[in-house]
């Protein structure tokens, strides 16, 4: 999965949402997005790019991508079912 791409998509996202969404609810919408509309492989490759420093994010985007790194954090490890 290409990063870079992935940049620049959630940047695309963002960008949206800021004329589209008041302020304090644009990031909420950005996260929302994502999560709707990215797949689980982009959501993941973009949080992992994230915790390393996120570069290239637009601030919004950026806020967005906080905002689905906090949930995933909160939610318990997932252990794989007895088969």
């Amino acid at each position: 999965m290409n990063v870079d791409n992935l940049v620049k998509m959630a940047n695309e996202i963002a960008s949206f949402f800021a004329t589209e969404s008041p302020p304090e609810r644009a990031p909420r919408d950005v996260a929302t997005h994502l999560r709707r509309y990215w797949e689980p492989r982009m959501r993941l490759a973009m949080l992992e790019h994230y915790r390393r420093g996120a570069a290239g994010l637009t601030d919004l985007a950026r806020a967005g991508v906080a905002i689905l790194a906090a949930e995933a954090a909160a939610q318990p490890p997932r252990t794989p079912a007895a088969g």
